[in-house]
């Protein structure tokens, strides 16, 4: 099967995103890739004014999921889940690790043997005729050590004092005290052991071009590049 996606970028919700893959698959294999930077919910300027880069996680691993929904033709489900398909919705889920550098850009593969085609009750789909593809969402996932807790619940120490005190000079005697206060409240819900530190993005559905089933199967969803924030803890 030969499988091509276009260049197209996108402005969503203050995330650039863009893809690239308008060469022919000469392999067949279709492997998709995730890749861009990586940065914890920040605040924008220092406490003199000047700007201020969000910070990055640390070098290690983070675990990111591609999911493509959409809609068509189910067949072959299980009894179990008519009703499932009978809705002529799906999702197209990819599991990989992505790696994160020391200047804070990632990095993730997509093969097809780390794919599933399923309902969105979660029933494999084995016959699928693609109507149309809806939505597109990468989430990546951070395990809460004690090192990221810390990095992360000073960056969000930062974004919420900016926001309560201003960003002029005169403010920072007022961001200094919120900080510590942000901080300390930060840390009682990311735990180590227990949490993810999360980001999410939502791409236009248009960004992976037209997939047929075939391409859905083999990951051919092109070459996407995601800046991802990490502003959340589950």
């Amino acid at each position: 099967m030969t499988s091509r996606t276009c260049l197209r970028s996108f402005l969503i919700a203050s995330t650039v995103v863009s893809a690239a893959a308008c060469a022919d698959d000469p392999a067949g294999a279709g492997a998709g890739r995730v890749a861009g930077t990586a940065r914890y919910h920040d605040a924008a300027t220092e406490h003199d004014g000047s700007p201020h880069e969000a910070a990055a996680p640390a070098p290690g691993t983070a675990t990111l999921v591609l999911e493509v929904r959409g809609t068509g033709a189910l067949d072959g489900v299980d009894p179990s889940c008519a009703a499932d398909a009978a809705s002529g919705q799906f999702r197209a889920r990819y599991a990989a690790d992505a790696a994160l550098d020391d200047g804070g850009a990632y990095a993730a593969a997509l093969l097809a043997a780390d794919g599933r085609v399923e309902t969105l009750g979660g029933c494999a789909v084995p016959s699928l005729t693609v109507a149309a593809i809806t939505d597109v969402v990468v989430r990546a996932e951070l395990d809460a050590t004690t090192a990221r807790c810390d990095a992360y619940c000073a960056a969000q120490a930062r974004a919420s004092a900016e926001a309560e005190c201003g960003v002029e000079p005169a403010a920072a005697a007022c961001r200094g005290d919120a900080e510590v206060q942000a901080a300390a409240t930060c840390q009682t819900t990311c735990t180590p052991q227990d949490t993810v530190i999360v980001a999410e993005a939502s791409l236009a559905a248009g960004l992976v071009g037209d997939l047929d089933a075939d391409a859905l199967r083999a990951a051919a969803v092109g070459d996407l590049t995601v800046a991802l924030t990490f502003d959340h803890v589950e």
